[in-house]
């Protein structure tokens, strides 16, 4: 079996409800459209794989780069091939894609699930938490009582950080009782906001699962944090390349019990050597990739339910924040879980009706 070909098809699928955070606040509008590229690999048995990257070069650089290097290459040299795609492409969301295609033509020739390539399960589902955007605060608290209601009780993630945030937190947290809720600034609050806000919380008897990203990244900062409040740390803005991660490990602040990965960055392969050694380190990791489709969320669920080392409820929302679908197969995410698909590979079947209306450049509508 070789690689005989890779098409790509950007698209621009509408938010149900535009999103907000730290980030747009700042930048003065919502995030409107999931904009994004589907990656399709071919081989000449038939077999294809699919993948997900974001970023106004992906077309060109897999139409000119990545493809001739693909050519005729084995697919099941995952790890060869990832590897010389890194030295080209560094740890970006074009190798991540090809990656995600990989290890879904891998497991479809194979004729088992990708989670079965990473070993088996270790657990059934994977917990998830469900992420309030940035709204008025009545739509916040409707919101986030629905999503109680439908079993989303790990926790209720909540963007703050920006002006004003501190009423949200207090009204999402009376309105859902018992189940806690973790702030994600973004980086947007200074030390001492996140600890004065947090012991407001507290004292208003607001359950806090943990803190994620509360100030910009400073180790000590973040294990002071950990130590004035008694809440556990989420990192996820403050790392971005294995030299930070190891920043991170080697700290050894006890503070710090969460790690927030992005295998829509990282990929498959490198996304479990990640975890693996953030195990060796007695760390834990969660999932922060609800901007993606059912693609990468399917991949993230295949992790999710293989990698042995504790996992925080996740946020892997995707296909339930838009308006369309490019599954044909809906995934299961409901309730506070999501499953990882049983049927081989990333168990994703393209929905090309949705792929040709929401295709982001009709004037060069291509195959699809």
């Amino acid at each position: 079996m070789k690689i005989a070909g890779i098409s790509t098809y950007p698209i621009a699928i509408p938010y149900r409800t535009p999103w907000r955070n730290r980030h747009t606040e700042e930048a003065g509008k919502p995030m409107n459209n999931l904009e994004t590229t589907i990656v399709e690999v071919h081989t000449d048995s038939g077999i294809s794989g699919l993948g997900e990257a974001k970023g106004a070069d992906v077309i060109e650089k897999i139409e000119n780069r990545v493809a001739p290097a693909l050519s005729g290459q084995d697919p099941m040299n995952l790890a060869t091939l990832i590897t010389e795609l890194e030295r080209s492409f560094g740890n970006s969301p074009i190798v991540a894609a090809i990656d995600f295609a990989l290890h879904d033509i891998a497991g479809k020739a194979l004729g088992v699930p990708v989670y079965a390539l990473l070993g088996g399960k270790i657990r059934k589902s994977v917990p998830l938490v469900w992420t309030l955007p940035y709204l008025d605060v009545e739509e916040q608290v409707q919101l986030a009582i629905e999503r109680v209601r439908e079993g989303f009780t790990h926790a209720i993630k909540m963007k703050v950080g920006v002006p004003g945030d501190l009423e949200h937190v207090f009204a999402v947290g009376k309105a859902i009782g018992d189940v806690p809720v973790r702030p994600d600034s973004n980086m947007g609050h200074s030390k001492q906001q996140a600890i004065s806000q947090t012991e407001a919380l507290q004292a208003e008897g607001i359950r806090i699962e943990m803190l994620e990203d509360p100030c910009p990244a400073n180790w000590d900062d973040y294990q002071d944090i950990s130590d004035q409040l008694g809440v556990d740390i989420s990192v996820h803005g403050g790392w971005n390349s294995f030299s930070e991660l190891a920043d991170v490990i080697l700290a050894a602040k006890p503070g710090i019990r969460c790690v927030n990965v992005m295998p829509t960055d990282w990929g498959i392969l490198r996304t479990a050597q990640i975890v693996g050694a953030l195990e060796i380190a007695g760390i834990g990791w969660t999932m922060g990739t609800s901007h993606d489709s059912s693609i990468k969320i399917a991949a993230s669920l295949h992790l999710g339910v293989a990698l042995t080392n504790r996992i925080y409820p996740c946020d892997l929302l995707g296909p339930r924040l838009h308006s369309a679908d490019v599954a044909a197969n809906p995934l299961t995410i409901a309730a506070g879980q999501g499953i990882a698909p049983e049927t081989p590979g990333l168990g994703i079947q393209l929905n090309r009706d949705v792929l040709r209306e929401y295709r982001s450049d009709p004037a060069n509508p291509g195959q699809v």
